[in-house]
């Protein structure tokens, strides 16, 4: 099957590369700062993902299918669905350390059926996936409710000040708060604490301390950044072939496309594990 791009869709694919690379240079000093999200990264996932610009760079390449290497949270989201949590976040990798927490409902903690170990394991090795396994990949689980990696950044991009500052949407709708103070880090060098609920507020009020806490929806917001950066940047060769050359044969593409090979995607994962 052969592709011919319009001059939007070649505009459109010449801006993912963009925004990928303004993505990637956030990680080349060391980890981004708390305030990226709200700058550089909600402002460009909103596009790709809440504003679906991306499905319509993956259709000019079918059927060959941009994956992005996430870790699955299968175990702890059916322990969510059965009521073995009262709540939980998904595991995000930030630098070289992964987080992920849950509380564990009264009725299980310290006995044989208690989840905890399922949290982290072999079962979390980052595996590809498609986009829309990714975009609505359940990262946090709160009051009974699932929240997926495109809420959050919905959250961060309508109320949080990643495009709007919704004061009037965190006083209706708290979960938002709720959900962005539920887990915290402050990095100070190598030092990573993690805090939660107040103590995140607090220490965001503190001038000299704000640059070093993370909130949840940063965290997530920073992880997914990565994560679909690296699977952009593992499909580059077949998208720049298609810039090159003007009609595509997708079909060779699917043959000939080793995204583990790619030494732009070698090279974005060295960069990260720095």
């Amino acid at each position: 099957m052969k592709t011919v791009l319009t001059e939007s869709d070649r505009e459109l694919i010449q801006q993912l590369f963009d925004d990928v690379g303004v993505l990637e240079d956030q990680f080349l000093v060391g980890l981004p700062k708390p305030a990226a999200t709200r700058a550089v990264f909600v402002p460009i996932l909103r596009r790709w993902i809440v504003e679906q610009l991306f499905h319509r760079v993956q259709r000019l390449v079918r059927p060959l299918i941009i994956n992005f290497p996430i870790s699955s949270n299968s175990h702890a989201i059916e322990a969510c669905k059965v009521g073995s949590y009262d709540h939980w976040m998904g595991l995000v990798t930030i630098g070289p350390a992964g987080f992920t927490t849950g509380l564990v409902t009264e009725r299980l903690r310290g006995t044989p059926q208690d989840p905890t170990p399922w949290l982290v394991g072999p079962h979390c090795k980052p595996l590809p996936q498609n986009a829309r396994t990714f975009f609505n990949q359940k990262i946090f689980y709160w009051k009974g409710q699932f929240y997926t990696r495109m809420d959050v950044i919905k959250m961060h991009a309508n109320a949080l000040g990643g495009v709007h500052f919704g004061f009037d949407k965190i006083k209706s709708e708290t979960h938002i708060v709720e959900i962005k103070n539920y887990l915290g880090l402050e990095i100070n060098g190598s030092n990573r604490v993690m805090i939660e609920g107040e103590t995140i507020s607090r220490g965001r009020a503190d001038p000299s301390r704000r640059q070093n806490i993370y909130d949840a929806t940063e965290l997530v917001a920073i992880d997914t950044a990565r994560i679909f950066a690296v699977g952009i940047r593992a499909s580059a060769q077949p998208l720049l072939q298609l810039l090159a050359t003007g009609p595509f044969d997708a079909g060779e593409a699917v043959r000939s496309a080793g995204a583990e090979d790619d030494p732009l995607y070698r090279t974005f994962c060295g960069r990260l594990s720095d």
